[in-house]
């Protein structure tokens, strides 16, 4: 699993930190006033699954000797991922900048859900004795903002890839928790992460443009550095006596707006289009 943070920490794309600033273009120059020639821009909804990928399990040993006897006990924290669901709402704007070309902002719910096996074993002079196990879960509701920059590539008049980096803000609305006992000199043990959370996150995301005013976009999304609160930059969530990756994978459906460059020519009856050329 370290391997994983690293490899996701290669894969961003330089900074993509410089926002460029939004400056009105003049009267005529380009849709919506915006100074680019082509704009993409609508609303989007979003539906898919959210998984907490489990990093590697947890183990203390203690001994005490007494009296010419040892005694030991041996605890293993073993960390379960689950899937959850995911939903998103938003709006989205796309242009023709060579470098941050796309951005988006919206509100979503997020479930996620995973478990522990915990195992105390028992040991008198390196004889097991007694094992005693439970089992926990939690299955946490999250209310989300997050607003999104990043550049987009154009394969082909109908796909394009997007990656970048984002901002998302998180509150817990519901806390679902089943905890198991706590490993002892465990530093990592919590209760769960805090009520509120602010995160960096990475995205990446394919776009199938359809025959009609519709963009059908599947996203990975997981953080990748914690803000607040700032004390774990790594940005895993602690459940129990381990830590868990969120991972948001979800299809996002996303509708253009009447004039966008994408939307389909449309012909009236005299064979016109809208940009004055006639039937080919």
């Amino acid at each position: 699993m370290q391997y994983l943070k690293y490899s996701l920490l290669v894969l961003i794309v330089i900074p993509l930190m410089a926002f460029s600033q939004y400056k009105p273009g003049k009267a005529g120059g380009g849709l919506y006033n915006t100074g680019q020639n082509n704009v993409d821009k609508g609303w989007f909804f979003g539906v898919g699954l959210t998984y907490m990928w489990a990093y590697n399990n947890v183990k203390e040993e203690i001994t005490v000797d007494s009296l010419n006897t040892t005694y030991t006990n041996k605890y293993i924290g073993d960390p379960k991922g689950k899937f959850g669901l995911f939903a998103e709402v938003g709006l989205f704007k796309m242009t023709d900048r060579k470098f941050i070309n796309y951005r988006d902002f919206g509100l979503s719910w997020k479930w996620f859900r995973g478990g522990e096996d915990y195992t105390d074993e028992f040991y008198v002079n390196d004889v097991l004795t007694n094992t005693r196990t439970e089992e926990g879960s939690f299955g946490d509701h999250l209310i989300s903002g997050n607003f999104n920059l990043g550049h987009r590539f154009d394969a082909s008049d109908n796909l394009f890839y997007v990656n970048g980096l984002g901002l998302n803000a998180d509150y817990h609305i519901i806390k679902g928790r089943t905890p198991t006992p706590a490993i002892p000199n465990n530093v990592d043990y919590v209760n769960g992460p805090s009520a509120f959370l602010g995160e960096l996150h990475y995205f990446f995301g394919i776009g199938f443009k359809t025959g009609k005013r519709l963009i059908i976009m599947p996203i990975i999304e997981t953080p990748i550095l914690a803000l607040y609160p700032f004390n774990h930059i790594v940005s895993t969530h602690p459940y129990f006596n381990t830590r868990f990756r969120p991972f948001l994978i979800r299809v996002r459906f996303m509708f253009l707006k009447k004039g966008s460059k994408s939307c389909p020519a449309v012909y009236n009856p005299m064979g016109i289009d809208p940009n004055g050329n006639g039937p080919k």
